[in-house]
């Protein structure tokens, strides 16, 4: 089963979108990437998760316009969750087979429509559900 755990949101600015979330929806940062210029700031309810993600550069892969980038589920079966997505039309954005990445891995993919997602086995940081 699969079961929604976060909400990549493209931002302009990093530290001034982090504030707002957190004084406006009282979430707790969890932890940062990179730097504010090139990053993100994972945010978190607890049991839901925002990722606020700030790529300007536009030929980096992972560019986006400001806005929902992608939402992200934890899954029990990483094949059998694939398999399931493939079925119905979902496309692998990586390749399924090259895990290098370890425990960290995500499986990125992408709707017949065109929304992405990505399944991942691993919980976020801090969290415990």
């Amino acid at each position: 089963m699969a079961k929604l755990r976060h909400v990549a949101i493209t931002v302009d600015d990093l530290d001034k979108e982090s504030e707002f979330y957190q004084n406006t929806f009282e979430l707790e940062e969890i932890s940062r990437a990179g730097t504010s210029e090139m990053g993100a700031i994972y945010l978190s309810d607890g049991v839901m998760n925002i990722a606020l993600i700030k790529i300007p550069d536009e030929n980096h892969p992972n560019y986006a316009e400001p806005g929902i980038n992608h939402i992200g589920f934890v899954v029990d079966d990483m094949d059998a969750a694939i398999e399931r997505a493939q079925k119905f039309g979902n496309k692998c954005m990586v390749d399924p087979n090259d895990r290098d990445a370890g425990v960290t891995w995500e499986m990125k993919m992408q709707t017949p429509s065109g929304v992405d997602f990505d399944f991942s086995e691993h919980g976020w940081p801090g969290i415990t559900l």
